[in-house]
């Protein structure tokens, strides 16, 4: 969307810059298109539709601790995951 460009798509090529920060912005979107396809195994691209106001309410209200699950960590959300996850079933 116009927020996306108007910051370079940093907020849909920002895990090419984790991977390699000194990628320069007008070629994060070539090294974001080569990392979804070298590495689909990775699944580093989880995609959510939700506008970035509704999106960035739901954190502010919602997401109050990270903790460690597996090898990975996520946001302690009491109960927004599971109403997360069957709207984006139903959408």
């Amino acid at each position: 969307g116009l927020i996306d460009f108007l910051h370079h798509k940093i907020g849909s090529t920002h895990v090419a810059h984790h991977y390699d920060s000194s990628i320069p912005h007008y070629k994060a979107q070539a090294a974001t298109d080569a990392i979804k396809e070298n590495f689909p195994e990775l699944e580093l691209y989880l995609y959510d539709p939700t506008p970035i106001p509704e999106a960035l309410w739901r954190v502010c209200k919602g997401c109050t601790v990270v903790e460690k699950r597996g090898d990975k960590y996520i946001w302690k959300n009491d109960g927004l995951e599971e109403a997360i996850t069957s709207s984006a079933t139903t959408n």
